[in-house]
This record gives structure tokens, C-alpha cells and sequence, in this order.
């Protein structure tokens, strides 16, 4: 598709979302999200906007870590303390609050249009879905750091250099801790690349942010007996022990039988990961015997992110964003091949689905269907951690094969 048609597409979504979103951000937020709100007004970009109350805090020798009384509900300090160091002049407060966050939404969203051709209503919908879900709305509303790691992840998916792989990744894992879960990137390499030069930059990474963390040890304490202020209620978690803090659920069976539950139907679904993935994607060369290009690259990436996190912690839902990293390789690969396009069906399905289920639960107090959308995601999200074992495991293999025959 030529640029032009491009950029008139991104322009028509870009003015529907900016008509609803901040001309009429009420539509959204009675029906899809709860913004934070003081007793006046919303209070948008909150979880931008306590970063730089927190910088204004302890420039007043607050320990920002256990008491914060800049931010408007006093909320402490919950990042690393790299953030800490970010330029902020409280005379252009208004850039910081307001323009800035707007800036990134809308790079943001023209990010997320530029990967569609819209050559079917199916990207269409797809595209618009994606955007106006709770989960993105949510993300976009409080302006998440989510939103900066999924924007510099693109970034460095596109170019693969280990320099600013090492640069970003450090940052951001410094900033957040879960991007650690970028490491691979430094393995997935160019023709150019060699493996050694990779690991070295990978040591390099692992070596600077446990430094770095070790240094911060005290307050990382602070942080951890906080958790409770970055972990998500039940409506709001995408993690894998959600299904078992549904309360309609603990009224019929016990916490432990529900996660049991989780356990074997998450088991199930690895396996079929991996069959699926053995028998469809490796039988027919796809994937494996591809150059890793930017849609490869993102695809495992994203995959590593969404599993990583869904397992290991209790996410808010902005953590979804990483999904859309499945998408480009399964629209391209999707026109001839079933198992891609099935992907692209599943994906749009549970956006919707999800859509309905979170309005029922958060507004009309019936988490009915939310039991089915944590079932929906503990199956997903296991299947694609079977299918990124296989893909890993047969990727390390034929490294070392290359290595071998190289000697």
C-alpha cells in the first residue's frame, strides 16, 4: 500500500480517537475504564504524573519511597530510582502533564496504525479494537511506563544494534525490572552479528543492571512492601493466578482447587504449543528457515514479554499491549497459512470478548464473564509459551549447528 493511502488511513483513525478520547473522554470511562479522579476533575496521566510529583518530593529530602505527599493521593514512589533522575522544571509543568503525555499517545497510535495495510475489514476492525480496548485505554489514560517500554521494544526490534540494546534495555529494566525480559534481543542477531560479541554485550547487560540494583537495595525494599500499589485487583489482572480471585468462584471451590485447575489446563495447552508449532510451522518452513527480519524478531520478543510476565507477576492490564507483537508476522504470514490466520482470529476475538467482559465486571458488578476470559487467557498464553519453547530450543540448536560448520 503507497504511503499516502497510509498516512489518510492513520489521519481518519487518529481524528476518531482523538474525538472520543479527550473531546469526549466520559463515553470511554462510563463504559470501558475508571480514571482516577479527584473531587473536582479526572485526573489524567496518573501514572505519569507521580513520577514527577516524586522527583518535587524528594528534591524536599522526602524519602519518596514511603511518603509521598506531592502526588495527589499520596502515593509513594513504586519505580527504580533511575526515574528519579529525569529532567523536570516545575515551571513548564504543564509540557510535563499534559502536552508530553498527549505527544506520546499520539506517536503511540500512529505506531500502532503504520503496522496495518488495511487491504481487508478484518485489519480494520482489528486496528480499531486494538485501540479503543479497555486495556489500551486504560494504558493511554494513566500513561504507563508499559507505553514507553512497548515503544522503545519497536525501536529496537526495527534496528537490532547490541549498543542500544545495551543502552534501552539496561534503562528500562532499571526503571521497571520486568524488561529484563528484552535479554534475548542481543541473541537474535543480524548476518553480521556473531554470537560471541552477542553474549559479551548480553554479560555486559546482566552485569551493570545487578550492579545497579544492588546499589538501590534499600529502596527496592521500600518497593516490594508497596507491591500492593502496583499489583492489579482481579478485574484488572492479566496473570495467571486471576481465575483464582474471582469471588464467585472462591464461593465454590478453594483457592488451591482453582489454581490446580489453572496448573493442568495451563500444561494441556504448553503441549499443544509445542505439537502445533513442531508440526504446522517447522514442517511447512515457516518461521525457522526465515530470515529474522523485524516481523520475526517482534513476534519472539513480544511473546517472551507476555509469558515472562504473565507467570511471573500480578499485571495490570496494560501488559496486554505486548499481544500487538504477534500481529505483524500473523498478518503477513496469514494469507496462506492457516495456523496464522487462526492466530489473527483468536486475537481479535478475545479483544472483544474481553471489551464485554470488562464492562459487565467493572460496571455492572458481574464477573460472569470474566471467569471465561481468564480461562481464555491462561489457555493463550500458555499455548504461546509452547510454541516459543520449541522455537527457542530449535533456534539454539541450529546456532550451534552454524557455529559448528563455520569452524
Amino acid at each position: 500500500m503507497k504511503l499516502t493511502n497510509k498516512l489518510n488511513y492513520f489521519l481518519l483513525f487518529l481524528f476518531i480517537v482523538i474525538i472520543l478520547y479527550y473531546i469526549f473522554p466520559n463515553i470511554l470511562y462510563g463504559f470501558f475504564i475508571f480514571p482516577i479522579a479527584t473531587v473536582k476533575e479526572l485526573y489524567l496521566f496518573g501514572d505519569w504524573s507521580v513520577i514527577f510529583s516524586a522527583i518535587k518530593c524528594k528534591s524536599l529530602n522526602y524519602n519518596i519511597f514511603i511518603n509521598n505527599p506531592c502526588d495527589v493521593y499520596g502515593r509513594p514512589h513504586v519505580y527504580g530510582s533511575i526515574l528519579l533522575f529525569i529532567p523536570y522544571i516545575e515551571e513548564y509543568s504543564i509540557f510535563y502533564f499534559w502536552y508530553f503525555p498527549i505527544f506520546i499517545n499520539l506517536i503511540f497510535i500512529a505506531v500502532i496504525i503504520l503496522h496495518f495495510n488495511f487491504t481487508s475489514f478484518k485489519e480494520y476492525f482489528l486496528c480499531l479494537i486494538f485501540i479503543l480496548n479497555p486495556s489500551t485505554l486504560l494504558l493511554m489514560e494513566r500513561l504507563n511506563l508499559d507505553i514507553f517500554i512497548f515503544l522503545l521494544m519497536i525501536l529496537l526490534c526495527y534496528f537490532r544494534k547490541n549498543i542500544l540494546n545495551l543502552l534501552f534495555i539496561s534503562f528500562l529494566t532499571l526503571a521497571k525490572f520486568y524488561p529484563v525480559s528484552l535479554l534475548p534481543l542481543f541473541f537474535i542477531k543480524n548476518k553480521n552479528n556473531k554470537f560471541l560479541t552477542n553474549f559479551l554485550f548480553a554479560i555486559i547487560f546482566l552485569f551493570l543492571v545487578t550492579f545497579f540494583l544492588y546499589l538501590d537495595k534499600d529502596n527496592l525494599v521500600e518497593i516490594v512492601r508497596n507491591r500492593q500499589l502496583f499489583s492489579a485487583d482481579y478485574r484488572w489482572s492479566f496473570n495467571f493466578f486471576a481465575l483464582s480471585k474471582i469471588p464467585i468462584l472462591l464461593n465454590i471451590f478453594s483457592e488451591n482447587l482453582l489454581v490446580l485447575f489453572s496448573s493442568l489446563f495451563s500444561i494441556v495447552f504448553v503441549f499443544v504449543g509445542v505439537f502445533l508449532c513442531k508440526n504446522i510451522l517447522n514442517k511447512n518452513n515457516y518461521m525457522l528457515t526465515r530470515s529474522w527480519g523485524y516481523n520475526e524478531t517482534l513476534f519472539l520478543i513480544s511473546a517472551g514479554v507476555l509469558v515472562s510476565t504473565y507467570f511471573a507477576f500480578n499485571n495490570w492490564i496494560y501488559r496486554e499491549i505486548f499481544m500487538f507483537g504477534l500481529i505483524p508476522l500473523s498478518l503477513e504470514l496469514g494469507r496462506d497459512n492457516l495456523f496464522f490466520k487462526n492466530l489473527i482470529n483468536f486475537i481479535i476475538f478475545r479483544l472483544f470478548y474481553f471489551t464485554i467482559s470488562s464492562y459487565f465486571s467493572m460496571f455492572r458488578g458481574n464477573d460472569f464473564f470474566l471467569i471465561f476470559n481468564q480461562i481464555i487467557d491462561i489457555s493463550f498464553v500458555s499455548f504461546i509459551f509452547g510454541a516459543l519453547l520449541y522455537l527457542y530450543l530449535k533456534l539454539l540448536i541450529r546456532s550451534f549447528r552454524f557455529r559448528k560448520t563455520s569452524l
